[in-house]
């Protein structure tokens, strides 16, 4: 704790002297306003070029920093009418396609040389149909479904086939040639890799991964993996990876597109290509997927630095930098560096007038301060200039974070979160809800699904209050940790919150997200036949829910505001608000949000079963709309005094000191960070 403490004051010293770096010489307006007379308004400047100072360039290569570029080639497809599809496979160097038709017949397509190669005749319908995956090597060919694997002799000769218990996935050869199959664990949530001995039908090896999206032959040993972490050779046996691309950092992700890879390989200019299908048109891709460096591209590059970058954020670069052709926006996410060593880095950049062009208000350790010290840019000037109706967004959706002279935060997505208890404990106020827990006499638990330990549940009590029910006076800079309330909220904590004694005891909570209305709803069905309804999180103004804005600060010693300015209005338009939409988040844009909630409304639920026509009823919609619009955004500047009530409680919860003991040391601990905020 002393060695925190002291870094916080080294960092608001710094911040102090430095004013952050200082204001940047040109402050640089949008494009589309030259000549802006409006008081207040950014200057603006003729961009042309990779205008980037080469100490900023050279800082990022040292960092890693890179992206990857996606381009796609649509194919002539080979196959024919009454023809289906049963895969690809690079064989030998070039592309095979894999084609049965309806008279029992499969094919190889050399796409190089325009031919057909007859393989089989006669061959089952099950082996040539949609969902079944053909493989060759110099002795067998393979043929796949999620049920079993059929290993025949190139002569058709059955040799073996192979029902294991696990589903099988995928199917593909090592660069030593081995046969490497992808089966299914569903009760560890993971695949399995296996080498299979195609004239015994054994399997050896038991690599786990946690995600995949394909296999294929590696390029320099062992067997090539696409996941959600990029693309690596793998040795099945040792475990050993060779990394080619990673996409934490980059605008990429394999999520981002539904469409199955069918087969890949990296290529000798460190690409990776792949054949893609487009199931509803029936359609062929070739897709590349490339580096690209900052050094070596004509725009000037942008760093977003973020802590976890999803996929709707991704599509939402990805768009832009393949529309703008001044700027580049590279993604920066924390990869493996640890939680705590990516913030203070970043902390300690933008004190010392360095750091990303923006970021998101996670990646620091407090933001208000940040725009205390004058280290983030007024978007203010910038929002007149466009001529930006804020009406048409979600009132938390520009963020003046403290400070009453402008905005220094501008949200993109958004989604809403609140409780579900049990109805007769709940209470439309705090008070009732504890005393209604304290009063109950059952064994329950709060919430074990999403592991409410006595520490989480601690956080739920306070988390939307302003100043801690009174017990922190932030102007006077005194608290008072003695009253019935502080005590009572511990008691309930430390009988409710989980543990190892009592997590499989019924639960009285369930955490619900309001991303996406369709599950929104499915949830709040299912807790009602639980007993559980909505109810919130604890204020001084009673229940509430908790709002979550992902959204952009810029770091006013940026070179280039100019450019991070034109992400954001980018990020806003709104046929751009709709990418949020495909990652399960929530639009800003109150036309966008509301075009996605009459489609969900119109159709059936599709959290349900196919075949089951349930709609979304009027009282969830109801729900969904007061879990947005009655909601709050969790406030900043409590962070730090909840972390030391966090610490502390947990002696209390443990058994090793008493309320009145682990009451004295917050009380002593809060005052001095009070005390520290001047």
């Amino acid at each position: 704790m002393i060695k925190k403490k002291w870094i916080c004051l080294f960092l608001s010293m710094i911040l102090l002297l430095t004013g952050c770096g200082g204001k940047e010489k040109n402050t640089g307006a949008p494009n589309n306003q030259k000549n802006s007379t409006q008081s207040g308004a950014p200057d603006s400047q003729t961009q042309g070029g990779n205008t980037a100072d080469p100490a900023v360039i050279e800082r990022m290569m040292a960092d890693g920093i890179y992206d990857v570029e996606m381009e796609e080639k649509k194919l002539a497809s080979p196959i024919k009418a009454g023809e289906t599809f049963l895969g690809a496979q690079y064989y030998n160097g070039e592309r095979l396609w894999f084609i049965g038709n309806e008279e029992g017949q499969v094919f190889c397509y050399h796409e190089e040389q325009g031919e057909r190669e007859l393989l089989l005749e006669e061959v089952q319908q099950t082996r040539r149909s949609a969902g079944c995956k053909w493989l060759r090597d110099e002795e067998h060919f393979y043929a796949l479904n999620s049920i079993s694997l059929l290993v025949l002799k190139t002569d058709g000769e059955k040799v073996c086939e192979i029902r294991p218990e696990e589903s099988i996935r995928d199917i593909g050869l090592s660069k030593e040639g081995d046969v490497i199959l992808v089966t299914e664990n569903e009760s560890r949530f993971s695949y399995v890799l296996q080498i299979l001995n195609p004239e015994t039908g054994t399997l050896s090896g038991n690599y786990e991964l946690s995600d995949w999206f394909g296999i294929a032959e590696g390029a320099a040993k062992g067997v090539l993996v696409l996941d959600l972490s990029g693309v690596y050779d793998l040795d099945v046996e040792s475990g050993e990876k060779i990394y080619y691309m990673r996409w934490s950092g980059t605008s990429y992700s394999p999520n981002m597109n539904s469409n199955p890879s069918y087969t890949f390989k990296m290529t000798e200019d460190g690409d990776m290509e792949m054949l893609q299908r487009r199931m509803v048109k029936e359609e062929y891709y070739e897709v590349s997927i490339r580096k690209i460096n900052p050094d070596e591209m004509d725009k000037t590059p942008l760093v977003l630095r973020v802590m976890y970058a999803n996929s709707g954020l991704k599509l939402l670069v990805t768009r832009f930098n393949q529309q703008n052709q001044e700027y580049h926006v590279f993604l920066q996410d924390r990869s493996g560096e640890y939680y705590g060593d990516f913030v203070s880095r970043t902390d300690m950049e933008i004190a010392t007038g360095k750091g990303p062009d923006m970021f998101e208000y996670d990646v620091v350790s407090n933001i208000y301060a940040l725009v205390e010290k004058g280290a983030l840019e007024n978007l203010e000037p910038y929002l007149a200039q466009d001529g930006i109706d804020r009406s048409a967004y979600a009132p938390e959706t520009f963020q003046n974070l403290g400070r009453e002279d402008g905005i220094y935060y501008a949200g993109y997505e958004m989604e809403g979160i609140t409780m579900y208890i049990k109805e007769e404990l709940t209470g439309s106020t705090p008070e009732e809800l504890l005393d209604n827990m304290e009063n109950c006499d059952e064994q329950v638990v709060f919430n074990s699904r999403y592991y409410y330990t006595q520490n989480k549940l601690l956080r739920y009590f306070f988390q939307m209050s302003e100043d801690f029910y009174g017990m922190v006076d932030w102007e006077g800079k005194t608290c008072d940790f003695s009253g019935e309330l502080w005590e009572q909220i511990l008691r309930v904590v430390k009988r409710y919150g989980v543990t190892d004694r009592n997590q499989q005891w019924e639960e009285i909570a369930a955490s619900v997200y309001s991303g996406r209305l369709d599950r929104f709803a499915y949830e709040d069905a299912s807790l009602l036949q639980e007993g559980m309804v909505l109810t919130g999180y604890p204020s001084e103004e009673g229940m509430t829910n908790q709002l979550n804005v992902a959204g952009l600060a810029v770091n006013a010693a940026s070179g280039h505001k100019e450019g991070v300015w034109q992400f954001i209005r980018f990020v806003l338009e709104e046929e751009n608000q709709e990418l949020v939409l495909q990652d399960g988040r929530l639009p800003v844009n109150e036309k966008v949000l509301q075009a996605y909630v009459d489609e969900e409304v119109s159709k059936p639920n599709g959290c349900y079963p196919p075949g089951e026509e349930v709609y979304i009823t009027e009282d969830q919609l109801e729900k969904f709309w007061a879990c947005l619009n009655h909601a709050r955004i969790t406030p900043g500047r409590t962070e730090a005094v909840l972390a030391i009530i966090q610490e502390e409680a947990e002696l209390y919860f443990t058994g090793d000191k008493s309320i009145e003991e682990i009451s004295d040391i917050i009380e002593n601990r809060v005052r001095l960070y009070l005390a520290e905020q001047d």
